[in-house]
Parts: structure tokens; sequence; C-alpha cells
């Protein structure tokens, strides 16, 4: 059972749902933009599957309010309140990391709030939000004077574009910042215990970046990764309580020292970063899910164990809807190209996703800070 919401949808998962005749819930945005040869059910029909299956997944945060009225499933019902809220996801695991700080505030609480008892540095971030919009990484006093400003001119206008569900500006957390790598890991649960499809390392230009720029894998990566992110996450399940539902999470890893950021429901990694999968195992992801299986990661690296695999969020000119691609300097940047994705939703500040493959550290970094405009 899937829910196809804006802001994107790729042709890649198009293909998988008709190939698979999965079914997918009628609405406004299905009706509008995409082709009728989906299995396209009424939103009757589509409830007495679930109920039947019990097994759903989201492109997007924008289906979460039909989801939470209309499936009339309490158990899923509080399992996304709890992940897509942050406030409450933090203060669930308290107990797990007694010296975490976090508060809780309304925007208009925020420019009267008191700064000088904060331990710097931390993060500032709505409460329910998408992508990196309106998080702030804040090293001192300036930093937050910044980002009060850069929220007033900018993430308000931002969050706009979206609904509550998906981006809230009403309310923010500031929050301890998470020291160590940041991975991105794609999963689902099956009888309480976690199933790794994807895992990405979120790279970062410098320490104040908080943008989507890159994201990356490789056989290295799962080496080093997959059993430790395995037994932690069973770990931290054993107090949030998830079944039967795919997730994205973001934490960072230290060392032996594992902190979550946060937990996407009912989604993988967003727009179509999850997709990068289909290059090492010829599967969609969603595959994986819907079949209670797993890649097999003993052949998936086979002939590959030297590259790394990319995927790349190529913005347009910061705050505008400009759309210059100068796919000559990618071709420069980038040595295997796998596939582009030129992006036409003049509500995403994104011109392009890039896939691509490499063995040469520095094109990652040249990556990072590839200007397009």
């Amino acid at each position: 059972m899937v829910i196809l919401e804006e802001p994107y949808i790729s042709e890649m998962l198009i293909a998988y749902l008709e190939e698979n005749n999965i079914p997918v819930l009628e609405n406004n945005f299905t009706k509008q933009f995409l082709p009728n040869n989906l299995n396209i059910k009424s939103a009757g029909d589509f409830t007495g599957q679930y109920h039947h299956s019990k097994k759903i997944y989201t492109t997007s945060e924008h289906a979460l309010e039909w989801i939470n009225s209309a499936l009339n499933d309490n158990e899923l019902n509080r399992q996304v309140a709890l992940l897509k809220n942050k406030a409450a996801f933090r203060e669930a695991c308290k107990n797990l990391y007694p010296n975490f700080f976090y508060h809780k505030l309304k925007y208009n609480d925020l420019f009267g709030y008191d700064i000088s008892n904060l331990s710097f540095p931390v993060v500032l971030k709505p409460t329910v939000g998408f992508l990196s919009a309106g998080v702030y990484t804040i090293f001192n006093a300036g930093d937050w004077k910044n980002a009060l400003s850069n929220i007033q001119q900018h993430f308000k206008m931002q969050a706009a574009t979206f609904p509550d569900v998906v981006v809230d500006d009403s309310s923010f957390i500031v929050e301890s910042y998470i020291t160590g790598k940041e991975f991105a890991i794609d999963l689902y649960f099956r009888n309480r215990e976690p199933v790794i499809v994807n895992i990405f390392e979120h790279l970062f230009s410098s320490v104040n970046d908080v943008s989507d720029r890159l994201y990356i894998t490789s056989k290295e990566i799962f080496d080093n990764y997959l059993m430790l992110l395995t037994e932690y996450i069973s770990h931290l399940n054993k107090t949030l309580n998830l079944d039967r539902i795919p997730v994205h999470i973001e934490l960072r890893v230290d060392g032996n020292n594992i902190a979550p950021i946060e937990i996407n429901p009912l989604r993988f990694a967003g727009m179509c970063l999850n997709e990068l999968n289909f290059y090492l195992t010829g599967k969609h992801p969603l595959e994986f899910y819907f079949s209670d299986t797993a890649p097999d990661y003993s052949t998936m690296w086979q002939g590959r164990e030297n590259d790394t695999y990319c995927f790349s969020i190529l913005e347009k000119q910061e705050f505008s809807h400009k759309n210059r691609f100068d796919m000559e300097l990618i071709t420069k940047i980038y040595s295997s190209i796998l596939e582009i994705r030129l992006i036409e939703n003049q509500d995403l500040n994104i011109q392009a996703f890039v896939f691509s493959k490499t063995d040469n550290k520095r094109e990652l970094k040249n990556i990072l800070t590839l200007k397009t405009y």
C-alpha cells in the first residue's frame, strides 16, 4: 500500500509500482499528476486492503494527516506521532540519554529566549520539519542572532510552501549538538527488529554546513557499520516499540557512541536518495519492505569493492527560483554519472539530483563545494 504525494515522485518509483501492481491511494495528487495505469484504489478500498496487509509506505509527510484521520489504526498513529514530532521523540528517549539537553520553544518565545545558560554548540530546528529547512548549528551568540534573522526572513517563507504536518514554523526545539559522523539509514521493522536496506554517510563541507548536498555509500561503510547500527537500533526500539513500518533514521556515530538525530516514519530517505540502492541491488528499495526481505549484503558489493556510490542534491541559487543548470561543469566534476534527474517543481529549491560513483575522495570534496549558478 503506497500513498503518493508532492513534492516529488520519481519515474523509477512509478515504474516499480506499475510493474508490481502495488495499490496506490486515489487522492488529488494522483488525479492531477500521475499516469492512470497505476493500481489506483479509492479511499474505502485502500483502507480495507491496508487493514488486511498492515503495510503502508508514503513518499512524503503530506500524507500523514490523511493516515491519522482515515485509517483508524491507533497503533500506527502512535508510532507516527512519536516519530514526527521531534520534541515527543526526545521525551521518549530522555532516559537513554540523560545528559542530552533539549528545550521546546514557541516561535514568539525564540526572540526573548535567554541563551546565556546554553552550552554551545547547540542545534536549533523546527519541532516538525523536512530536509534541512530551518535547521541551524549555533556556536555562539552571534550564530543565534543570525539564525533568528534567517528564520524571520527566509524560513517562514520556506515553511509556507508545506503543510504544517510536514514543516511547522510555530514551534522549535533547541538541543545539544551531536558530534561524530552522520548517517542516514533506511529500514523497516519486522517483529520489532530492524531490517536495514540502506546506509548512507551524510557528508558536510564544514561544521557549519547543514545542507543535504551529498550522501555516500560503499562496501567499507556497510562492513564497518551494518552490525553496529543494527544492534543499536534494535536496542533503541526496546524503548520506541516500533513494528511493521518503514522508517528513515538520521543519527551520529562517534566511536562506539551513537545518538539519534531524528526518525522519519512511513518512508525511506526523502525525494529519491533511497533509490541509489537500485544501482547496487538492481531492485527498488521498496521491494525489500513489501516482500519482507533484505538486500544480499554479501554479494551486493561484488565488483564494486573500491567504489563509492553518491547521491547529490544540487540546489538553485539560494532563495530564488532561477534554474540555470551547467551540464558542462557537472560532467567535469563527476567522473562517473549514473543518472541526472532535473527537477521541475518550482516550489523546491533544487535544480537536480545526481546519482554517481567514484573512487576519488577529492571528487567528493569538489561535489560538496560545487556551485551551479
